[in-house]
């Protein structure tokens, strides 16, 4: 085997791995905004909101024996189940769709 004369200097690089993780902002040459920073800029001026935690006080599994046993669970509860139900919660939960809800404020001047 002849060894091989290199016609240049570089460096080797074999076996090495660079631990550098290149941004978007660095393609781009600009800082873009933190998408998980994003709501600070638009939450200005607005109240204060903290969402409660709701854990269920008890979560059981119920077994029926058929399905004519489901259907009457279901008429006893007074709740619509079906084959894709997973959870139910009892009394049934009474959900307002966020679409629904708007933030309003009384002019009082």
């Amino acid at each position: 085997m002849t060894d091989v004369k290199e016609s240049t200097q570089y460096d080797n690089f074999v076996g090495k791995k660079e631990k550098v993780q290149h941004t978007l902002d660095d393609f781009l040459g600009v800082e873009i905004e933190s998408p998980k920073n994003a709501w600070e800029r638009h939450w200005q001026d607005m109240p204060e909101f903290e969402q409660e935690n709701d854990k269920a006080f008890k979560t059981i599994n119920v077994h029926f024996r058929n399905e004519e046993d489901y259907k009457e669970f279901a008429e006893m509860i007074g709740q619509k189940v079906s084959d894709k139900t997973k959870t139910i919660w009892h009394p049934k939960l009474d959900i307002t769709k966020n679409s629904l809800l708007r933030w309003v404020e009384d002019d009082e001047s």
